[in-house]
This record gives C-alpha cells, structure tokens and sequence, in this order.
C-alpha cells in the first residue's frame, strides 16, 4: 500500500512539473558538454522516491565530480540524466530533480499505463491520470534459457552469475559456454553456481554462442555477456517482449553502465556507448513488398547488441545462427550481433529493442582499453558491410558496400574535424583507433582471412557439432503496391480494435483511424515494414502519435511545456482530476454564414449539406455558390434543406465562386467548407471557439480522410494529404515574416475547412482569382489566403477537435490530375506573392527545394526505399514544371476577361 501511495506521489509530482531544467541532457553541442572523468552512478526510483548510489566494481581513481542517474518508474527504465556536483549534497535531490527532468517520459510512461489498463483512460479522466494502476501481467520466464559466453575471465563470470542469480523469476536453465579457455577457473565458476557447464574448443564468441544455440532446449535463448550484470527483471523484459511481438525473432535489451569510475567509462559512455534508449523499436523489412533490407537498415547498430540480445532458437539456427568468421576471437574482431540481426532483417524477420530487458555493463576501465575496442569496433562493422555482405547478392552487397563508403566519408570526416575542435571531448587517438580499424578490415581483407581461420578450426575439431551454413536471403522483385490494411481505435476502448490477422499479406505500413467516444479525432500511419502491428505496438504508437492528446484532445508536448509552473492548464487538469468537458460556446450573439462552391457534384454536395445542417442547433446562413455553366443539377440536389441560398457563378475556378458569395453573406464568422466533406459531430462549435480570443482572424480544423482504406486515398494522404495532426497551434505575423525561407503556410491547414471573420474578409480582401482549383494555375489560394491574413497582424489558429472528413479521389486519373494540380498551384502561389507583395522568398523553394525533394524522392523509389508510385511522382514533377507558365496563362485569362488581377 505504502509503495502504492509513493507511486502515485511520484506521479503527481512529475505531472506537477511543466518546464525540463536547461543543462542536464546527456547530448548537447559539443562546445557546451561538460567533460567529465568519474562520476558515481545511482540508480534512482520515482516509485519510492529514492536514489541509491550503485557500488563501483572498480576502485575509483579520485572523487566523481558528479552523478549519473538510471531512472525508473514502476520498475521499468524511463531515462538518465547527469548532475553535477558532490553525490553526498546531489542525492537527496535526485528523485524531484529527475521527475522535472523527465517529464515528458514520465507522462508517456503513465499514459501506456492508462492505455494497457482495462477502462485506464476513462479512470483517467474521471479521477486522474495517476490514479490509474501500472498493469502487471506475469510473462512466462520458463521458456528462457540464459547463456553466458566466456573466455579466461572468471571473475567476471563470477559477477554475471551471481546477478543472474538475483532474476525476479527464474529461468528454464544457466548456460555456461567456455570458449576455450586455457584454465580451469571457468568450469569451476560455473558449477559453484549450478550452471549447465559446456565447452566449446573453437575460438571464437561466434563458435561459442552457435554451441548455446545447440545446447539449449528452450525456444528462446537469451545471451548475456560475461562483464555485464543482469537487471532482476532482464529476463521479464525479454520473454514480455516476445509475449507482446510474436513476430519478433531478436529482442535486444537497454545496456546502461554499471560504473563510470575511470574516464575511459566516461569517454565511452559519452561517445554513445551501448544504450539505444528509453522506448521500446521495431525494426523490420517488408521484402515480400519489394524491399531490400541493405537500402532501409544497413547498419543495425541501432538495433542493440550482443551485450543483451536474445533469440528465437530455432528461427535463428534456420537462418545458419552467427557467422563463425566475426566477432572477438578473429581477425574481424566483432560484428558478429549486427550481422546476426541484419540476416534477421533480411529474411523479412523482426527484431525489437526493449529498454525493459536491462543490463548493466562494466566498460573498458584504461584508455589503452578504449582504444582498443574502438580500434574493434571499426574492423567488426566493416567487415560486415564489405565482407560479410558479399553472401546477400549483388544487389545488397553493392548497397552495403556504398553505405559503408558513404558513412564513413561522412562520419569518420566528421569526427576527426570534431577531436581537432575539441580534442578533450573527442580524444584524436580514438577517433584515429576506430578509423585504422575500418581501413584494416576493408585493404586488409579480414573478413576472407577470418573464414579461413573458422575453417581450420572446424579441421582441427572434426568432433564438434558443425556450424549451421548462413542463409543469406537475396533481394526480390519490387511488387505492385496495394492497399494497406486500416485499423480503427476508440481511444476510451482500445482493446475493442480489431487488428490485422496474422496470416494476412505483409504490407509496409499500416493506417490507424483514432477514433474518441465514436468520434473521429486522426488518422496516422504505422511503418511497420511487413511485421504487422501488434496490440502493444499499437498502444505505443497511439502514446507517440497524440502524445497529450490522449487524454485532452488538441494538446501537444509544446502547449504544456509552455504553460507556467504551478497554472492552470487544461492536461494538468485532467492528469490531476477530471476534465472531459466541452470547449466553451461561442456566444449566440454571433452569427455565422456558411460559404460552400460546387461544380457537377450534386450527390456528394447533397450529403455534406446534410451532414452540415444536421450537426448543429445554431442558426447557420448557408450560401452556396454554383460554379457550373448550368445549375439546374445543383438546384435539384439542394431541394428541402432548409435555409440554402445558392448563387451561380458561371466563370471557372473556385476563387471567383467564393467570391461571387461573398456579398451574400451576414454572418459574422464565415465558415469556408468544401462539397465533398463530412463535417463531424460537434464540428462547428470547435471550429469557432478559438474565435473567443479577438486576435484570432482565422481557424483551420482537422481535414481526415472518409475513405482511407482505398490505394489512391493512401497514395494522397502520403503525398501530404489535408490533415494537420492533433495538436493545436497558432500562427503570427512575426512567424511569417521570420527566416530567410518561405514560411510554410500550408502547414496551417485547408479552407476545406475554415473559418474566418467578417472583418478579416473585409480588410484583406477577396480570394486571389489567379490562384485556385479551376483555374490555370492550380491551387494555392487557400495558402495565399492565409498569407494575407497572417500579413495583415491576425492570427491563425489551427484546431484539430473541429473535424471534417474530406472523400479523397478513388481513381487513379482523377488522383493524377489532382497531384499536378497541387504541384503546379504550389509554384504559382509562391510567384504570386513574390509579385504581389514583393516577397521573394518562395523563388528559392521553386529552384532549389522543390526539384532536391523531388530527386531525392525519385532516388528513393527507384531504390526501393519509397514505394510511391511512379507515374504520381512524375505528375507531381511534371506539375512543378509547369507552375510558371500556368501562374503566366491564369493571369492571362484574368486580364483578358476583364476580371482584376491582383497586384
């Protein structure tokens, strides 16, 4: 009960903290990171509210000069921070200095709990975010043999074992595999600690960890090395997170240092070290969609290490287990985990890192040590790229060969100007050590020379078992792109999402429709590289996604780190207490007029006026502008509802419609909808209620895709789609006007779904006739639009609650037609305010950012790194083309006609 309370205590405080203490991250500009030597380490629990120094395994060199934190909440590693200072005055501060500095982790942390919880986000909002239990579900540890590969180090064995002994639940069995060591002190470890003893003679950690592959009877194998120290609950980690991925064939572990007590630890853990962070990652390949694991993961460094990963046996062996010729005890001196993981990969395998799947590990403790594993970090990674990666064909090898070329240009480049910069931080005889090693193992071939050496090895033990032959997949065909599958969640009821059966065809992503309460609140995309999207994956990804939102629809990380400590704010209502309201009305005093255009679309016109009229009680005027030769249909389609005005405009183009209505309109707000949306329960209010603020001129709402199950629909929504995300923001003229770039006014949203007020209207003036759908150049004049407005000194609000759902097109031609359009009025807008208001700004996105993204993004499909078709891709490069002599001929048309063009 008393751990409970502390629980929720430490919630609460962490809640109560709204602002991340400047100074304390790990990785910072290199001219502000502090340069230490020793510091102690602690291990610091939010639960209780305790911060415990972890005993040095080494004795230290001088006193630390600060402390390194661990951190955790209900158990589970939620980040580190380092301070500065004498441990003895730094630690009794250290639980409420790491809730500040962790916030925001902190409240991803709760938020899955509340998602993970049976009713949890509901409870949230009734009585508070830290009311709701960390759910603990018992994972089956029995299916987990550990095996520990070693050679001549028995006392780090000895610590090993011991710290596996302290697992929270055991294990099916305690492999020790002696990798030919030349004493006795192994065995004898091993047994005292009633392990399973069995000796390898072939040197190598490779030969060794293929032996525990053969030797273990569980389907799961789990390796930790022996200078390492298992967390109690490691072993929870992994078999949770095979539980949850069934799919996954790797799970790596969180590698943190069990001690910083000389500055080699220091150095180490300071140029990245081992860990890969505080959130669980997946990394998969979708190679029956076409494509190629040496394209999307060439080096799997990100992935975790060897140091905390384990295996599904018999996947595994199927795949031919690790290769013999890298790793420690070769020429190559490591490599062996990222090969092993990139197979995986390869193979359309998943491989997840948990952070719950905790090790501690002891660093190299001498700088001569250091250096050395640098010097080995370069031979093993290298010998991947260039020789183990022949075995994967030509393609993929050719892949791994330009990127091992391309990084280390790039990154051994960089680090060397870095040690000349800052040569404390960055010692130049490190740098120099990890770059001889990647040179030695390409001109020294260490690769060929280390399959020669695990040959005569197998010819001098022809007893042992054999080493199973690598399977190296080679890349396939690239297949036609379909649909990928949609899932739809209620966030109040997440376990009702019905996901995509495990049997069903890999796609390369997956759709997921947020739903609230049977609203709709987003829609976003999961890359989930053909390994399907688990439920706990799902939980993880909607937390990422909404972030705050989950519980306060439209709040953001930003909103909340912005509110002043100790103030009210809308999430920090709801994490503290309940706060499931409505957002305040706008009053009646203010009327509101509805500006629709159409043109030849009586049926989808017909069902959003529909939509429009039924989802509100407030008196709408609604004018709607027919933009047809004859509107004879539109007449028609509007027949009995009620209070629909309909103007014809025969001159083309959606501009000159909306502008043809504007004198029709009495409404004090004007509300700006499209004929081919849906707008949503409750729509209307939350697209106003910004209004309350008399410097908002504007509002966008949330346009989401009605028919985003369809290939063209999806095609549009990863072109940019309308959608916006959930959260709220806000737009200014100094915003505009900051930067030597054009200032993306596109990102504000659509006047598919807008609002503005009469007296914005009235000063800024009419749409611009040049720009817009109907007319030469395309579209844009929804982004000139809120150019002017935003020039003018209004503000724009963007208000993702206030949603409509906009029908994409669902042909191929129509879709073509549209990205062009998009592309081409793209170009014009930002001539068109170039001219008009003698900002050049836009010029260089026309002739430089424009055609870079498009090539880039033309290098990435034929790559198979984007699978976005071709013919959309050249429609869209055909419409950048294009852009200035279409903005010319709409300008043409105008003057010609009679009508002003804007000036």
């Amino acid at each position: 009960m008393r751990a409970g309370r502390l629980a929720r205590a430490a919630a609460q405080q962490a809640v109560a903290a709204v602002r991340r203490p400047a100074g304390l991250d790990r990785y910072r500009p290199p001219g502000a990171r502090r340069r230490y030597h020793r510091l102690a380490v602690a291990d610091v629990d939010l639960d209780a509210g305790t911060a415990v120094l972890r005993a040095p395994i080494t004795a230290p060199e001088g006193e630390p000069e600060g402390v390194h934190a661990l951190v955790r909440l209900h158990g589970v590693p939620v980040g580190d921070l380092t301070v500065p200072g004498d441990p003895a005055v730094v630690l009794p501060a250290l639980p409420a200095r790491a809730a500040r500095a962790l916030e925001r982790e902190v409240l991803e942390h709760l938020l899955l709990d509340a998602l993970e919880t049976p009713g949890g986000v509901r409870r949230a909002l009734r009585e508070g975010l830290h009311r709701v239990e960390h759910p603990v579900r018992p994972v089956d540890t029995s299916v987990v043999t550990v095996a520990v590969c070693t050679r001549d180090r028995p006392e780090d064995l000895r610590r090993c074992l011991e710290a596996v002994g302290r697992l929270r639940t055991p294990v099916a069995e305690v492999l020790v595999v002696d990798n030919a060591s030349r004493g006795d002190g192994t065995r004898r470890v091993a047994l005292e600690h009633g392990a399973r003893y069995v000796r390898e003679p072939r040197a190598g950690l490779d030969w060794a960890r293929n032996r525990a592959l053969l030797e273990a009877r569980t389907p799961v194998v789990a390796f930790a090395d022996d200078d390492v120290l298992v967390d109690p609950g490691w072993a929870e980690g992994v078999a949770r997170a095979f539980e949850d991925e069934p799919g996954a064939v790797v799970v790596t572990g969180l590698v943190a240092p069990a001690e910083l007590s000389t500055p080699a630890q220091v150095m180490f853990e300071a140029i990245g070290g081992f860990g890969r962070g505080y959130r669980r990652r997946w990394f998969s390949v979708a190679v029956d969609a076409g494509q190629v694991a040496a394209r999307r993961y060439p080096g799997t460094g990100e992935a975790g290490t060897g140091a905390s990963t384990a295996v599904r046996r018999e996947e595994v062996l199927a795949l031919g287990g690790f290769d013999t010729a890298l790793d420690v005890g070769t020429a190559t001196g490591g490599g062996g985990d990222l090969e092993a993981y990139f197979r995986v990969l390869a193979a359309g395998g998943l491989v997840v890192y948990e952070p719950g799947a905790l090790v501690l590990h002891r660093h190299r403790t001498t700088h001569e040590q250091l250096r050395t594993q640098l010097r080995g970090n370069g031979t093993g990674s290298y010998s991947v790229l260039t020789g183990a990666g022949r075995g994967y064909g030509a393609v993929q090898a050719a892949d791994l060969a330009l990127f091992g070329t391309a990084w280390f240009a790039r990154h051994h480049t960089r680090a060397h100007v870095r040690s000349l910069l800052w040569p404390q931080l960055y010692p130049p005889d490190l740098i120099a050590a990890d770059t001889r090693g990647a040179l030695d193992a390409v001109l020294g071939g260490y690769y060929r020379r280390a399959r020669a050496q695990a040959a005569r090895q197998d010819l001098l033990h022809p007893g042992e078992p054999a080493a199973p032959a690598p399977v190296r997949r080679r890349a396939g065909p690239r297949a036609p792109r379909t649909a990928d599958p949609v899932v739809e969640v209620d966030v109040l009821d997440p376990a009702a999402a019905v996901l995509p059966a495990p049997g069903a065809p890999a796609t390369p992503r997956v759709r997921v429709r947020v739903l609230r309460g049977g609203r709709p609140q987003s829609v976003f995309t999961v890359h989930t590289g053909g390994a399907g999207l688990s439920r706990a994956r799902l939980a993880r990804e909607l937390v990422a996604h909404l972030g705050p939102a989950l519980l306060v629809p439209g709040t953001s990380w930003q909103e909340l780190a912005a509110a002043p400590a100790g103030g009210a704010h809308p999430l920090r209502d709801a994490l503290g207490a309940a706060a499931a309201r409505a957002p305040e009305r706008l009053g009646e005093e203010v009327r509101v007029s509805v500006l629709m255009a159409t043109r030849d679309r009586p049926g989808p016109l017909r069902r959003s006026l529909q939509a429009l009229l039924a989802g509100t009680d407030r008196p709408l005027q609604v004018v709607l502008v027919d933009n047809s030769a004859d509107p004879a249909a539109t007449l028609r389609a509007t027949a009995g509802l009620p209070g629909v005005q309909v103007v014809h405009e025969p001159w083309p183009g959606l501009s000159p419609a909306r502008n043809a209505g504007l004198p029709h309109l009495g409404g004090d707000v004007v509300v700006l909808v499209d004929d081919d949306v849906e707008t949503a329960e409750g729509w209307l209010e939350e697209l106003l209620a910004p209004f309350a603020d008399p410097a908002v001129g504007a509002v966008t709402g949330a346009v989401l895709p009605a028919n985003a199950h369809l290939l063209e629909p999806q095609v549009f929504e990863d072109y940019g789609g309308l959608g916006r995300g959930p959260h709220r923001r806000t737009y200014d003229r100094a915003w505009l006007l900051s930067g030597r770039r054009a200032a993306p006014t596109w990102w504000i949203g659509a006047t598919a779904n807008a609002a503005v007020r009469r007296e914005v209207l009235s000063g800024v003036g009419p749409f611009d006739e040049v720009l817009g759908p109907g007319r030469p150049s395309g579209v844009g004049e929804d982004t000139d639009y809120f150019y002017r407005v935003l020039r003018a000194g209004w503000t724009i609000a963007y208000q993702p609650t206030a949603v409509v759902l906009h029908h994409h097109r669902e042909d191929r031609a129509s879709l073509l037609r549209q990205l062009r359009a998009y592309s081409s009025g793209h170009v014009s807008y930002h001539l068109q305010v170039a001219a008009r208001h003698g900002d050049p700004r836009g010029l260089a996105r026309i002739a430089l950012e424009l055609p870079a993204h498009q090539a880039r993004r033309a290098v990435h499909v034929l790559r198979r790194l984007d699978d976005h078709p071709a013919d959309a891709l050249a429609v869209e490069a055909r419409g950048t083309l294009e852009g200035p002599v279409a903005w010319w001929r709409s300008r043409a048309q105008l003057r010609r006609s009679g009508r002003p063009v804007p000036e």
